[in-house]
């Protein structure tokens, strides 16, 4: 124990598999698809997702306006819930059956009177919304050849960096037994105005796993439940954490793996109802400077999104100059 801690800095991140971030991911795939129709298209899409013993519903709302015809929104959202990993309710949703899942669309054009004032040429367009955004960049992440040339947060970029690892294990079955939810959590204690290293104190992971998982799985039922928590902590340090954490901040951090003690199947939507925009400090700076509204399924006309874009370049070309 430290006599005298630095101050520190905690920031959390998610896997495309989290149940926002899934409807995060339904809602800009929307969006895609009608920029790729119509690249003026106005469009602010969200989507809520939930599984219920077995079945799981889509929920889409918002308003679309497109020169052309409008694509198809429920082959869209079942397209990208199945990508990620969704495709089996024993799991947390199978997007790919109609059966299991349903999915309702409730989207309506956009009201003309906010359209009259977004319409127009590049010169006189307006916003679709007020609001406040913030881009922000610091030098917190320059120490650390792996990160250098983030300038961001180093306790954010960490946690992005083990949720994207959990990410790349899962879909490249490193881990066969990996599902897509979940989640990580990083502590850094950094000295400002000194040259010592910045040091990372507590490195948290929850991820979901097959009920069995283990050394020969699927056929590893011959594990006792602590063995198995054992197994997992062990291959989730070994391919996640030592994998994403640069070796030079490994030092000897209190790492904790599914905190509960474990974390089977169902999770994903079955566990949690998701939302799109409700990690939108996951999707920023982990905790530092943000506006109040999400990115995801928003056209550029939305400021939430294209303005604090263009303030984080900004801000980034700033630090960097």
């Amino acid at each position: 124990m430290h006599d005298q801690m630095p101050p520190s800095d905690t920031a959390e991140s998610v896997t495309a598999g989290h149940p926002d971030k899934l409807c995060d991911a339904i809602s800009d795939a929307i969006l895609d698809e009608c920029l790729l129709i119509d690249s003026s298209a106005r469009v602010a899409v969200e989507t809520m997702v939930k599984g219920i013993e077995g079945e799981a519903v889509i929920i889409l709302a918002g308003e679309v306006s497109i020169n052309g015809q409008a694509p198809d929104y429920e082959r869209i959202a079942r397209d990208k819930a199945s990508s990620i990993g969704y495709t089996d309710s024993r799991i947390g949703m199978d997007a790919s059956s109609s059966e299991l899942c349903k999915v309702l669309v409730y989207i309506t054009t956009q009201s003309q009177f906010i359209s009259q004032g977004v319409d127009g040429d590049l010169e006189t367009q307006g916003a679709g919304d007020q609001g406040v955004m913030f881009g922000y960049a610091c030098t917190e992440t320059e120490q650390t050849a792996e990160l250098r040339g983030r300038y961001f947060p180093l306790a954010a970029a960490l946690s992005q960096r083990l949720t994207r690892r959990l990410e790349q294990v899962h879909e490249e079955k490193i881990l066969p037994w990996i599902r897509p939810d979940g989640k990580s959590q990083v502590t850094v204690h950094i000295e400002k105005n000194t040259e010592n290293p910045p040091r990372i104190s507590t490195v948290v992971i929850a991820s979901q796993h097959a009920p069995d998982a283990g050394p020969n799985w699927p056929d590893s039922n011959n594990l006792t439940e602590a063995e198995r928590r054992m197994y997992i902590e062990g291959e989730i340090r070994k391919h996640i954490i030592e994998h994403a954490i640069p070796e030079s901040l490994l030092n000897e951090p209190e790492i904790i793996v599914n905190g509960t003690g474990s974390f089977p199947d169902p999770g994903g939507p079955y566990a949690d109802a998701g939302l799109t925009g409700r990690k939108i400090i996951v999707d920023t700076y982990g905790g530092g400077r943000h506006g109040g509204g999400a990115f995801s399924g928003k056209d550029p006309s939305k400021v939430d999104r294209s303005a604090a874009y263009y303030a984080r370049w900004a801000a980034k070309h700033i630090v960097a100059s």
